[in-house]
């Protein structure tokens, strides 16, 4: 299941309010690879930490006494493997639950005002709950959630901030299990991670983590797990010959090495799984930035997983289609989307003035099209 539309509001009414729309008042549209771009504070992070407080919500890990805003409003579209349509929304105010509904293909599954919750069975359930509680993460008498396709996918939600060095330096006291409800940044999950995909995937999983770093240019012959004084780490070895610490790698490296086991794993486990990554390409050489992007969309497309990623980045942009973009332009309280489904035409009309990817974005073509050509001849 991958988030494919959303509509977002905070501290609605209110001065600082702000929200995420797409263009002419639409949805901001999603697929499985989104690459967000914009102009600084137009809203790439911002829309990041939304993504990353729905799926927290949803997944029971935050509940609104921790949400960022008292006030908040979430309209979005789900889709899964089989092209059913889910469509949430959940709506508070002072931290107590105004609206929530979901709805399957326009069916009503839960309407919360209207006391409809249906199970598995299609039978009505009855519930109770807290004005702060979400409904959508009840479960029943065994502890199963009712909509355990949310809860999975807010619970597969893994944020990666590319130009963060405090994980690498970041050992673990066991690499054999994570604790109930730790922060899926934390770098217990990534050892964790690659201890698992070892343990069910052998020697196939190291292989396609090799094979991904020798198309970087990392010359790895092994990667494991060793131990140390201060506890557990990820290690390599290169050409056969040289070992390599977890914190004696650059950045740019563990960067590269800790996508590619999550990716890795995603992948063999067939998961419904979605990456948040922040300045993707940051640490990485233009060549290497431009390989990473092919195996992003190689792993990712079409799958099970669902990949947003923010960038600066000329290379970054440059590489990786427009198709796959979602240009945040901010327009006093709202970060406006140009995408591709929202604006289709002028995204299909660049490709007809032999200028790359990025002057998509630095010549604001993505909001006037062949406008501002227009302008620029009058100039």
């Amino acid at each position: 299941m991958i988030l494919s539309a959303l509509k977002y509001t905070r501290y609605v009414g209110e001065p600082r309010e702000w929200s995420i729309v797409g263009s002419k008042k639409n949805y901001a549209y999603f697929g499985n690879i989104n690459l967000l771009v914009g102009k600084n504070a137009s809203g790439k992070s911002r829309t990041l930490n939304v993504i990353r407080e729905i799926a927290e919500l949803l997944s029971g890990k935050k509940d609104l006494k921790h949400a960022i805003s008292p006030s908040e409003i979430f309209d979005m579209v789900f889709t899964d493997t089989k092209n059913n349509r889910y469509n949430y929304k959940l709506s508070f105010k002072n931290r107590i639950v105004t609206e929530e509904i979901l709805t399957l293909n326009n069916k009503v599954l839960l309407n919360r005002n209207k006391k409809i919750l249906l199970n598995a069975e299609g039978e009505n359930v009855d519930f109770t709950l807290a004005d702060g509680q979400i409904a959508i993460a009840l479960c029943d008498a065994d502890n199963k959630p009712y909509f355990e396709n949310f809860v999975t996918w807010g619970e597969s939600l893994k944020n990666y901030l590319f130009a963060n060095q405090a994980e690498k330096k970041r050992l673990v006291k066991d690499y054999t299990q994570v604790e109930k409800g730790q922060d899926p940044d934390d770098p217990d999950v990534l050892i964790y991670t690659f201890y698992r995909g070892r343990k069910l995937f052998g020697d196939t999983f190291i292989s396609e983590i090799k094979a991904g770093m020798h198309e970087l240019g990392y010359d790895i012959s092994d990667i494991d797990i060793e131990e140390t004084a201060n506890g557990y780490g990820l290690y390599i070895e290169e050409e056969g010959e040289y070992v390599v610490s977890q914190r004696e790698m650059s950045q740019g490296m563990f960067r590269a090495l800790s996508l590619l086991i999550m990716l890795g794993f995603a992948r063999m486990s067939d998961l419904s799984f979605c990456l948040l990554v922040d300045d993707m390409g940051e640490g990485l050489d233009f060549d290497a930035s431009k390989k990473m992007m092919d195996q992003v969309i190689r792993k990712v497309n079409k799958s099970n997983m669902q990949f947003f990623m923010t960038s600066n980045d000329r290379n970054v942009m440059n590489q990786i289609s427009l198709r796959y973009w979602s240009i945040i332009d901010r327009e006093s309280t709202k970060s406006i989307f140009y995408d591709y489904t929202n604006s289709k035409e002028t995204f299909d009309d660049f490709k007809y003035t032999g200028l790359n990817n990025f002057d998509f974005l630095s010549t604001d073509f993505y909001k006037k099209g062949f406008g501002v050509i227009d302008e620029e001849n009058e100039g």
